[in-house]
Order: structure tokens, then C-alpha cells, then sequence
């Protein structure tokens, strides 16, 4: 008799990013990206309509966040963990009932302006929607670059404040 053992591997991550330079310093950009991000993660990310710091402010490595999102009509609930935070660099989170990590990534540019790079990876895919990674792809670097565009225009306003 044959032992038949299927091995179903954990699906490779599915990944968009997208990138804008902003006529702001660095130090500057971190602050309202990570070390104001329980007050300004909703002005960017339009869908979240709640979000609420459950290690209080402001955030940090370790810190958990819960936030709403409404999705076509319905409120999702969802947990995050801030899991890297590089003082005028790198800003990153994880779901904890999702498989995803969104990464803000910021390098400096010539004359006062900085790199933001914006970059979110679905994880895991499941079994059943693996053959629609090429759709889940394209409304993802949508999305990216919707964000990215808002996160530039806020940066910009703050430029002119």
C-alpha cells in the first residue's frame, strides 16, 4: 500500500508598491506617517473609519491597533501589530487576523524632498483564490497607488502650511 501525502504549500506573497517624492524633509515626513499615525492613518486610508490604539500613543514597536474598515457597505473589523519602526526610515505593521504587511519607506532626496515608498503584501493567499492572483495583483497596485497619490497630496498641504 502507498502512503499518498499531499503537501499543499503556503502561497508566495503577492506584493504592490508605489513610490512619490514629496518637497518635504525626511524627519518630517516619518513624523506624520509613524509618530502621528494614530491621528493621520485615516486621512489617507479613506476606507478605515476607525482606528484606535490598544497599547495607547504614540504607537511602537509591539504596539496593537484595531480599526474599522467599511468594505462595500460592511464594517470589517480588524487587528494590527507595528512591527518595525526606523526613526526617519521605515514604518511597518501586520495583520493579526490577516496576512498582510503594509511598509512606508522613506529616503532622502535632493533639496529637501524624500522618497515615500508605500508597499503592501498580501502574505497568504488561499487555495481557492490562487488562481486569481493576477486580478488580486492589479486591484492592489490600484490601490497602492490611490493611496500613495493621497498621502502625497497631504504631504504636499503640509508643505503649504
Amino acid at each position: 500500500m502507498m502512503d499518498l501525502k499531499l503537501k499543499i504549500n503556503r502561497s508566495d506573497p503577492v506584493v504592490a508598491e508605489s513610490t512619490a517624492i514629496v518637497p518635504l524633509e525626511q524627519d518630517k515626513v516619518f513624523d506624520f506617517i509613524a509618530n502621528q499615525f494614530h491621528q493621520n492613518y485615516q486621512k489617507w486610508m479613506p476606507d478605515v473609519v476607525e482606528l484606535e490604539p490598544l497599547d495607547g500613543v504614540p504607537v511602537a514597536v509591539g504596539s496593537k491597533l484595531r480599526q474599522i474598515r467599511l468594505e462595500n457597505d460592511d464594517r470589517i473589523t480588524s487587528m494590527f501589530e507595528i512591527t518595525a519602526i526606523e526613526p526617519c526610515h521605515q514604518f511597518s505593521f501586520e495583520g493579526l487576523d490577516q496576512p498582510y504587511r503594509q511598509t512606508y519607506q522613506m529616503n532622502a532626496g535632493e533639496a529637501s524632498t524624500t522618497h515615500v515608498t508605500f508597499r503592501f503584501e498580501l502574505l497568504e493567499v488561499e487555495i481557492l483564490m490562487r488562481p486569481f492572483v493576477k486580478l488580486i495583483r492589479a486591484a492592489m497596485v490600484e490601490g497602492v497607488e490611490s493611496t500613495v497619490e493621497t498621502l502625497n497630496q497631504l504631504l504636499n498641504q503640509k508643505v503649504k502650511q
